[in-house]
């Protein structure tokens, strides 16, 4: 008996033993140390082949990408409004070497599923639906992505066409599971309230351990001002926060955006400086990306990359017009203008965090969009991240 009790003794101190370890792993896992960028560095460029394709999907407009660290694979989000082929996700590979992109290989395509279980309709079939996919985020921890569509708002004569913008929780295999509900303005009407079209959610990124996410507003609602133009730098846009489990707007950041840094030859609606993606660094830091583009500038687009301290924020969950209200915008910092590598660039849309370098510091991955153009280039860039 003494024996017996004097094991069940043992294996009670092991027992607490190993928990007290495991709680101060933990602990200790808590309190890693965060990420953090000074600077970053240019390292490789690699351009996909135009037109090119993939499981008889024509491979292009690819606007949002995310990795899925374990199992290094990436996830990338085409815009095609089920124009070219079905509204789709591919996966993909980023083999790195000597630390440049040596291929980018897809490696499965997925069509995203609609509540009522059927894929996106051909373009034009209908007037109630229209995918237009511009980010995606994984998140490991539910196995699902989240995918944001700008939904659409289109006169054409007596004719209106209203498609409201949507976040979607998807499976990894397309089939729906939720919509996070918008707050109030923040769905198109017939007249100039709520959001501009085409201005909407280009960007989302999760934060704090997956609890939170945070959406982008390209460019302002019509209560809360004009859009960013030429010699004018007080454009402010709204970046969005949701609690990840309940899906609850619980605050709205105002965000000002830089002036159009040429002036274009021709006014049209595609002059632009918006927020074309958003990042998050650690739990108050944002990387943003603000994508300019003018009429009659050789085609070329200014992008500047920013970050932004969400420490100490005004929320104006509580403003509905800036214009009225005037609010305390986010400080950011510029950290990097990609007019400095003398190259061209175009369509910039995505971005993500990849594999650590050999000399273990993070790295990022841009993506450019070719617009499914003949003229212009898918392209991914890899940079080095100081911390």
């Amino acid at each position: 008996m003494k024996q017996i009790t004097a094991k069940l003794s043992f294996l009670l101190l092991s027992f607490t033993l190993f928990c007290g370890c495991s709680s101060q792993r933990l602990v200790s896992n808590q309190h890693e140390k965060e990420t953090t960028i000074s600077s970053i560095k240019f390292l490789s460029e690699y351009v996909l082949p135009n037109r090119s394709s993939y499981n008889y999907t024509l491979v292009g407009g690819l606007s949002g990408i995310d990795y899925d660290a374990e199992n290094n694979q990436y996830f990338i989000i085409s815009d095609d409004p089920s124009q070219f082929g079905t509204a789709r996700i591919y996966t993909a590979k980023i083999d790195i070497s000597n630390n440049k992109i040596d291929t980018v290989k897809f490696t499965g395509v997925t069509y995203m599923q609609q509540e009522n279980g059927e894929q996106y309709p051909k373009l034009g079939t209908t007037k109630k639906v229209k995918a237009d996919g511009e980010s995606v985020r994984y998140n490991p921890l539910t196995k699902q992505l989240l995918w944001s569509s700008e939904g659409e708002r289109l006169f054409k004569g007596s004719d209106t066409i209203i498609v409201q913008p949507t976040l979607t929780n998807i499976t990894l295999e397309g089939k729906f599971v939720d919509t996070i509900p918008l707050p109030a303005g923040f769905q198109f009407t017939k007249t100039e309230n709520g959001v501009r079209k085409n201005a909407l959610f280009e960007g989302t990124t999760y934060a704090d351990h997956y609890k939170t996410i945070y959406a982008s507003l390209e460019e302002p609602r019509y209560e809360d001002g004009p859009k960013a133009a030429f010699e004018y730098d007080k454009a402010l846009t709204r970046i969005l926060k949701f609690d990840a489990k309940s899906k609850k707007n619980t605050a709205q950041y105002a965000y000002n955006l830089g002036a159009l840094p040429v002036k274009p030859t021709v006014d049209m609606d595609w002059n632009v400086n918006g927020i074309s993606e958003i990042l998050a660094v650690n739990d108050h830091t944002l990387l943003v990306m603000e994508r300019a583009w003018a009429k009659g500038n050789d085609d070329h687009t200014f992008i500047k990359l920013f970050l932004v301290d969400l420490n100490d924020a005004e929320n104006e969950i509580n403003n509905p017009s800036f214009i009225q209200n005037p609010p305390k915008p986010l400080k950011k910092k510029l950290l990097f203008d990609f007019d400095t590598l003398n190259r061209y660039i175009d369509n910039f849309e995505g971005v993500t965090f990849g594999p650590k370098l050999p000399n273990g510091h993070n790295t990022l991955i841009f993506m450019v969009d070719d617009n499914f153009a003949k003229t212009e280039r898918g392209q991914f860039f890899l940079f080095e991240v100081m911390p």
